[in-house]
């Protein structure tokens, strides 16, 4: 067994069988909001290495394989943008005008509430990057001087709570368009919100898409820049 548990294919294998497992249960409780796939594989994961006192180190020389096929998925993506390219085109403005204003008041609302509740400014410009996909998230940490690991956990855990909460305030607020829907989900939730799209629909997909791509982009460009401010 500890063999086994110090082999790099198996925690592979593993973190990819709890995600299979946590679409099952999806499917099961009728796509129930609360119990996404990736927050029930997140937690069987977690629950093994703690049960088998695995280190995170030991376990990332499998999951560094899954880590490294994160670029290649997000631009598989591509997809469903190119299916409804003309409509996109007809709403870009629209569309960089919420991804931008999105964008601000994410990073204003990260910032301001870490510094006035907790008053880390290491913690505050590792927040900042919450809302854009893993690898440009651990990337652009890194340069700000925030911690990267702590940068990943930020990132699924507001995708998570995108994906939980989103939907029902737009319905709260009676907000139905999919163009509105896509875009939140990927301004919001990045790419779990993403994934909760491509379930909703083309139209949802390739917005939600376009607005996680153009998200992470501005803030790649911005958060360094504003470094030396923050």
């Amino acid at each position: 067994m500890t063999v086994l548990l110090h082999t790099p294919l198996f925690w592979t294998a593993l973190t990819i069988g709890c995600f299979l497992l946590g679409q099952h249960v999806y499917r099961l409780t009728g796509n129930l909001v609360l119990l996404p796939p990736i927050l029930t594989g997140f937690g069987l994961v977690i629950t093994t290495l703690k049960l088998t006192d695995t280190p995170y180190a030991v376990y990332m020389e499998g999951g560094r394989y899954l880590h490294d096929m994160l670029g290649p998925v997000i631009v598989m993506l591509a997809v469903p943008l190119f299916q409804q390219l003309k409509a996109l085109r007809q709403d870009a403005i629209r569309i960089a005008l919420a991804v931008t204003l999105g964008s601000a008041t994410t990073l204003a609302c990260a910032w301001g509430l870490t510094i006035w509740w907790i008053g880390d400014p290491m913690l505050a410009q590792t927040i900042l990057t919450k809302s854009i996909t893993t690898p440009v998230a651990v990337a652009i940490t890194s340069q700000l001087g925030g911690d990267p690991s702590l940068a990943a956990a930020f990132v699924i855990l507001t995708g998570l709570l995108g994906v939980i909460l989103i939907l029902p305030i737009l319905t709260l607020l009676r907000i139905r368009q999919p163009e509105a829907i896509g875009i939140t989900l990927g301004v919001c939730a990045h790419a779990i919100g993403t994934s909760r799209a491509l379930e909703l629909g083309e139209r949802e997909a390739a917005y939600a898409v376009t607005a996680m791509t153009l998200t992470a982009t501005l803030h790649a460009i911005v958060l360094p820049l504003l470094a030396g401010l923050l």
